[in-house]
């Protein structure tokens, strides 16, 4: 019976060790109430996801939640008890073969000073995920009166700092070659576009440490390449026009790669 106990402990403790958890990015300690990194919104085109996942490869992304004080519901301001994620089933849209964890593990997340955080992982097996997934997690903030249910990112004003959207970008299978913020091109090039929303033409200001010989293209949100040319980067600021009259209003990704690694950014077509 003793070796049964043991031998029951042991692999509880295990599974225990061997889950996936996150730790919540100490950086966001001292700022507002909200979500981050900050979901995507016009007015933040380098906001949410910004580590594209790869079919068949292993894939993690963090997200830090600061639970405010307090929640509109109504009309009427209410404290905030906590805010609490179902285990499994409450992350929407996915890729197949990901799942989420949080921390802490019960998905029961407490107001203003407590950093808690809830990441995405797994690998995605399924081509027909390949495009743009809008993650969305289903929520209910529990208060001193009510609880109530909500959906992050939040557009109803009702969870302040968590407006906008998290999108998750599934590309082909080797097309991640690194699937790290610290990725070569990343530590190499930094990308702005302005205007940014724009209606007909914006200027891409690539910023690089040395010369590049790189692919730039252009995505929809379903992956769709719309452009591609072969550009050369010199080292320092470079900058390129992009037609956009064509584009319907919308979300564009833009990326610059040089067959290895790749460094990629936000456009919005608002006509």
């Amino acid at each position: 019976m003793k070796k049964i106990i043991l031998f029951l402990f042991s692999t509880f403790f295990v599974t225990i060790m061997g889950a996936q958890s996150c730790v919540p990015d100490e950086l966001f300690r001292d700022s507002a109430v909200g979500v981050y990194p900050l979901p995507f919104t016009q007015d933040r085109p380098d906001g949410g996801i910004n580590i594209p996942a790869c079919i068949n490869e292993p894939y993690e992304f963090v997200i830090t939640v600061k639970v405010p004080p307090n929640v509109v519901v109504s009309g009427f301001q209410l404290e905030i008890d906590s805010v609490t994620v179902e285990t499994t089933g409450a992350v929407l849209n996915l890729p197949e073969g990901m799942s989420y964890a949080c921390n802490p593990p019960t998905c029961v997340l407490v107001p203003e000073d407590t950093l808690s955080c809830i990441v995405l992982f797994g690998t995605p097996t399924n081509s027909a995920d390949i495009g743009i997934k809008d993650i969305m997690v289903n929520a209910v903030v529990h208060t001193n009166i009510i609880s109530q249910p909500i959906v992050l990112p939040d557009n109803t004003g009702q969870f302040p700092g968590a407006d906008g959207n998290y999108f998750l970008e599934v590309r082909e299978e080797g097309d991640c070659v690194i699937v790290n913020t610290r990725d070569y091109l990343d530590e190499q090039i930094s990308l702005v576009n302005t205007p940014n929303p724009f209606g007909y033409e914006t200027v891409i200001e690539v910023t690089s440490l040395s010369r590049e010989e790189l692919t730039f293209e252009v995505f929809d949100l379903v992956g769709q390449r719309i452009h591609s040319e072969k550009v050369t980067i010199l080292a320092g600021t470079n900058r390129i026009p992009f037609d956009g009259s064509q584009l319907e209003n919308g979300i564009y990704n833009y990326s610059f790669s040089n067959g290895q690694s790749r460094v990629s950014n936000k456009m919005v077509v608002l006509k």
